[in-house]
């Protein structure tokens, strides 16, 4: 046989197909474009995360200290530059900002305090200008003038030339708060140095000092750079001077980012397998309908020669083109689906990331639409290949036997297996996850598919009685009082139930034909349960999917605003340093709503010996990093208590584990608490008695405290230091010039802006934290999480209603006879319509109260396993999915049933 009878009996075949060849078409193509839209996005995150690893790092090393780096310091760094071990240096003082007339209203964003001639270290990216063009930090910060990104400006809807006071809060670790009087000369966009760095406004170090001229200047942050074969070295150098300090190469960077981006695309990989197996089974559902109707044909082709062989490639050809036109379609609306999917993530999370095409990817998604629809072709294109020309001549049924049920088994059996090998491959060659993703996938659809067709077999068998029936009235009322039973349970499947014993009452007096209708759609449930199940199982992963994102969601932000609000004892913080702290003091008897505050002093410090060994002796090994961070972070700061006047830890706050509380005896003396985690600390294990050598900010003033007792929180925000000792100990760790005061504060909720307002007038260098905002941010980066992962979970649903507009037009096809039969009794096109609409809405309700029933079954466990705490889902999400996806696949199916079901009954009878 010529090559072109093949490519000609193919095209012309699909193009008599119609519908049906479209339909073939879109489910490739919704398959291919999910997968290949987030595919794209998990590449453009990648680039943005690991592209520019070494200029967001601020150069090869970074070396940030909770004991700032002085003046002195700094010329380690100098002796290093020139011996050639570093390249260049800068450091820099990084901190939180706020602006805004009111404090109420304040917004904070990051502070880089940076000397302009020296920033960027050498070898670094600076950053692009958007305004002016051809800006740069050297010319522009001077006089007060700032540099910043352009995700502040759209925070505060800002432009250049806007004059703005920045007040940098008092509540970094050995720097006064002070207030700039700014003025925004230049908008740089994020990248170089400032890659990822979202909301940052760029300081000159001159104009930072000259706020406070009184205030010493210390640097948190030390960017290196260094040759390649230096780094290594050089970081040895830095730790052995620095043993507080932590340092953080490129590398470091990079190889962390690579894990979370890597989880990342792989989330979004199997998201888009999962649609894309959906579109398969939509496929198979195609070719068996678009095949078996040509079952006349195939027999003459096999009478006249034509050989299994033939069959094969005929048929396999037309899958491919099938794939290739759905994979050509998708990849193009992958395109778009990505720009927009980025465009989101930018919007939610303030990323930058750049819109990238990456055409391996996108020609990719055409392989896999070719190889998906000759995987999901090849059940129904062997079963067509295997029909005996004398049973279509006799008219007799295909495949009854065992051999053909034992073929179709085997089949199965090979679709998995190429499309387990088809995953691993768009997986980047990861065996063992596209081995379970798959198998997991097919063995969990297996079972919800035993489980919806029990379903529809009890469905379809519902009675429809014509009259008045007794038994009908037990019926109802066995449903009645299980959906009573469920109702207290479970509300909305108690209602969902209700509204089911309701309908079977009121059947028995709707008009006969409406009741006719009703028992014609549920005899058809039955009668194709396969494809009625397929369809189910489709509606049912993307119903699942959103339904669980959003019962988490929900329960999530309602766990954390009670935490706050039942946890919280107090609703504003406010750090003062030095004069601050009387003039807040000063104002709190006239704050309105003030109902409870408390006073403590704060010091900041580093450890330097523990029980007289140097501090660098405990984080030494391969696990020492991670030990520093832990280890400075149980011992960074002292919260002073004038145990004197009798103000000691409360046990409403904390909880002692170990040992005794501070007492009135400890005045004068330098006795501390500390988090039990030390006692539990590798290498560490402290005990009651142990003695810590701190040594404070300055690097002159120490103490040695001595441990009394171990404690724990039983409140958010119970101490701003992890350490609780005396105002004796806070004062001899204080150097001049240091002096820092929290104050907690309980004000009513009806009078928080007010208030607030009041004390950011009056010290507006403070450092003031509304938890009311903080409550805000929360619940905001929740609903941006969710809203992300429902985008990404409704590529699913979509391609589930192809499979539901797929289904309903392979049964009008079927069906096409028994319309012509319907109209010529009597029947109109509105009431054959309506019953597709009621068969078709079962559908839709059924899938999606399985999946809710589901979703809120693994809500409650991950609430109680998870959480320790009861999730529920809100009976409004179950009753908008469930009722929502009943109208929403009513809809499909009168869009795609509305012209076959106005098919004239003598055209229908003549030729079928």
């Amino acid at each position: 046989m010529k090559a072109s009878m093949y490519f000609n009996y193919t095209s012309r075949s699909l193009f008599r197909g119609g519908q049906r060849t479209l339909l073939a078409i879109f489910c490739v193509a919704v398959g291919v474009m999910a997968i290949v839209a987030l595919q794209l996005v998990g590449i453009m995150i990648n680039n943005a995360f690991t592209g520019n690893v070494r200029d967001a790092n601020g150069g090869d090393i970074a070396i940030r200290s909770q004991q700032p780096f002085s003046q002195n310091d700094l010329k380690h760094f100098d002796s290093w530059k020139k011996d050639g071990s570093i390249t260049d240096y800068t450091p820099v003082i990084t901190s939180l900002g706020s602006a805004g007339a009111q404090a109420s209203k304040r917004q904070t964003f990051s502070i880089r305090v940076v000397d302009p001639a020296h920033y960027p270290a050498a070898t670094v990216t600076p950053p692009t200008f958007t305004s002016p063009a051809h800006g740069s930090l050297d010319s522009l910060l001077k006089n007060n003038g700032v540099v910043v990104t352009q995700p502040f400006i759209d925070q505060f809807k800002g432009k250049l030339g806007d004059k703005l006071d920045i007040t940098v809060g008092g509540g970094s670790r050995g720097q006064a708060g002070r207030v700039i009087h700014a003025k925004i000369v230049g908008i740089a966009s994020e990248t170089g140095v400032l890659a990822q760095s979202g909301s940052v406004v760029l300081v000159s170090q001159s104009d930072y000092t000259a706020a406070a001229p009184k205030s010493p200047v210390t640097y948190d942050t030390v960017d290196v750079t260094a040759e390649q074969s230096k780094i290594d070295p050089a970081v040895k150098k830095i730790q052995q001077q620095f043993p507080i300090a932590t340092t953080q190469t490129a590398a470091d960077v990079l190889k962390q980012q690579q894990t979370i981006i890597d989880n990342i695309r792989k989330f979004l990989e199997i998201a888009g397998l999962l649609a894309l197996l959906i579109g398969g089974v939509g496929i198979v559902n195609t070719m068996q309908v678009l095949l078996s109707r040509r079952r006349t044909e195939i027999a003459m082709l096999k009478t006249t020669g034509y050989r299994r062989l033939d069959l094969y490639l005929l048929f396999g050809l037309e899958a491919a083109l099938l794939g290739l036109v759905g994979g050509l379609l998708g990849a193009a609306a992958a395109t778009g689906i990505s720009y927009l999917v980025r465009n989101f993530v930018e919007q939610n999370f303030g990323l930058n990331v750049p819109f990238v095409l990456d055409w391996f990817t996108i020609i990719g998604g055409v392989v896999i639409g070719v190889s998906t629809s000759l995987i999901f072709g090849l059940l129904p294109i062997v079963q067509a290949a295997n029909i005996r020309p004398l049973n279509v001549i006799r008219e007799m049924p295909e495949g009854r036997g065992v051999g053909s049920k034992a073929l179709t088994v085997i089949l199965l059996l090979v679709l998995s297996v190429l499309f387990c090998i088809l995953s691993i491959v768009i997986l980047n060659g990861d065996v063992r996850l596209g081995a379970i993703s798959v198998y997991g996938i097919f063995i969990f659809l297996g079972l919800l598919s035993l489980v919806l067709s029990l379903m529809i077999v009890l469905v379809s068998r519902l009675p429809v009685p014509e009259r008045f029936s007794f038994w009908q009235i037990l019926l109802v009322l066995a449903v009645g009082a299980i959906a009573y039973g469920l109702y207290r349970v479970a509300p909305p499947y108690g209602l969902i139930f209700m509204g089911f014993a309701l309908l079977g009452f009121l059947i028995m007096f709707v008009p006969r034909t409406l009741k006719a209708s009703t028992k014609m759609a549920l005899r058809n449930l039955g009668r194709q349960r396969a494809r009625t199940t397929t369809t189910m199982v489709a509606l049912f992963v993307g119903i699942f999917t959103i339904g669980l994102i959003l019962a988490l969601g929900q329960n999530l932000r309602t766990q954390v605003n009670e935490v706050i609000a039942h946890t919280l004892n107090y609703n504003v913080y406010a750090i003062t340093s030095n004069d601050d702290t009387q003039k807040l003091n000063g104002v709190l008897p006239r704050l309105n709503g003030l109902s409870t505050y408390q006073e403590h002093t704060l010091a900041s410090t580093v450890p330097a010996t523990i029980n007289g060994k140097p501090f660098a002796s405990f984080v030494t090994g391969s696990s020492g990093t991670q030990a520093r961070r832990q280890l400075l972070s149980l011992t960074n700061g002292v919260e002073g208590y004038n145990v004197g006047n009798n103000q000691l830890p409360s046990l409403n706050f904390i909880d002692i584990t170990t040992g005794r509380n501070l007492s009135l005896n400890d005045a004068g003396t330098n006795n501390v608490l500390v988090r039990s985690s030390l006692s539990r600390l590798n290498g560490v294990k402290l005990k009651v008695g142990d003695k810590i050598t701190l040594v404070g900010v300055d690097q002159v003033s120490t103490k040695t405290v001595t441990v009394v007792g171990f404690y724990d929180q039983k409140t958010l925000g119970a101490n701003f230091e992890p350490i609780l000792g005396t105002t004796d100990t806070v004062k001899a760790l204080t150097p001049s010039g240091f002096d820092q005061t929290v104050f907690y504060m309980k004000i009513d909720p009806n009078k928080l802006n007010s208030a607030v307002d009041l004390i950011g007038q009056t010290v507006p260098k403070a450092f003031l934290l509304n938890l009311a905002s903080l409550t805000d941010f929360i619940n905001q980066l929740l609903n941006d999480i969710l809203l992300t992962l429902t985008t990404i979970a409704s590529l699913t649903l979509l391609a589930g209603i192809i499979i539901i507009a797929n289904a309903v037009a392979l049964a009008m096809l079927e069906r096409r006879r028994e319309l012509g039969i319907l109209k010529s009794v009597g029947y109109t096109s509105r009431t054959i319509l309506g019953e597709v609409m009621l068969e078709n809405g079962l559908v839709g309700g059924m899938g999606a109260l399985v999946a809710m029933v589901l979703a809120s079954l693994i809500t409650w466990m991950l609430g109680k396993f998870a959480f320790n705490a009861t999730f529920v889902v809100d009976t409004t999400i179950v009753l908008a999915l469930v009722l929502g996806s009943v109208v929403l696949s009513m809809f499909i199916a009168v869009c795609v049933a509305w012209s076959a079901v106005r098919v004239r009954p003598l055209e229908v009878l003549r030729y079928e």
